[in-house]
């Protein structure tokens, strides 16, 4: 089997060099404005965001706690999406993947969406297990995401544009005093887990940037896969 054409983006935010969920959003839409006018590759966005609130689609005015003024005080930006899916957390501490090419080079299928978010749940699934064991489990309908017995651990929202697969994931690495701010994720009272206990030491560290070698393998095995 041929390996997998895409071009690789790994992104962490410092002070030093931003990376915003803005930005992010803008380097997806090129990528979609490549695809359409030209035989381009896809792309997959790996990235540790500024902290930010995203917001869905649907109205989702509930899920914040705080108003946006007061999140903005704390460094949380709030910023509206074309994806499915209700308000979410993004930002230190979390990786958030965005796989993004044409669904049937993705899936092998033009209507494939729900091989899409499957695939995307079951790599953070596969992610989760390998740091936290056989309780990390996929779960469907209001709480649709990768959960481990104590929380929420991974989330999903996606948009198709002329084809594309937008958006994607988000797996918790570990917790910040950001973390979650302000915001009850996807509506739900419920905990958040992370796969980390903290990243205060060396070792916690090194683990959170291997994070992503173990995502790639998984978007490997799941996409652009001769079926």
């Amino acid at each position: 089997m041929a390996s997998p054409q895409y071009d690789l983006l790994i992104r962490r935010h410092t002070a030093a060099t931003p990376w915003t969920y803005r930005l992010l959003d803008q380097a997806q839409r090129h990528r979609l404005e490549l695809l359409q006018s030209s035989k381009a590759l896809g792309a997959v966005f790996l990235s540790e965001l500024a902290p930010v609130i995203t917001v869905g689609r649907r109205e989702c005015s509930q899920d914040l706690i705080l108003p946006e003024a007061a999140l903005l005080a704390q460094a949380v930006e709030l910023y509206p999406t074309d994806r499915r899916g209700r308000a979410t957390y993004h930002g230190p501490g979390q990786w958030v993947v965005f796989v993004v090419d044409h669904l049937e080079r993705l899936t092998g299928d033009r209507r494939g969406v729900r091989k899409a978010v499957e695939g995307l749940l079951e790599l953070a699934c596969e992610v989760g297990r390998s740091y936290l064991g056989s309780g990390v489990e996929i779960r469907a309908g209001d709480q649709t995401g990768v959960w481990t017995p104590r929380g929420k651990l991974a989330s999903v929202g996606v948009q198709i544009d002329r084809g594309v697969l937008l958006h994607g994931l988000a797996i918790n690495g570990f917790k910040t005093a950001q973390s979650f701010l302000g915001i009850k994720p996807c509506g739900l009272d419920a905990e958040v887990d992370f796969l980390l206990d903290s990243a205060r030491n060396e070792q916690a560290s090194r683990e959170f940037e291997a994070i992503p070698s173990k995502i790639i393998r998984g978007i490997e095995s799941r996409f652009w896969v001769s079926r």
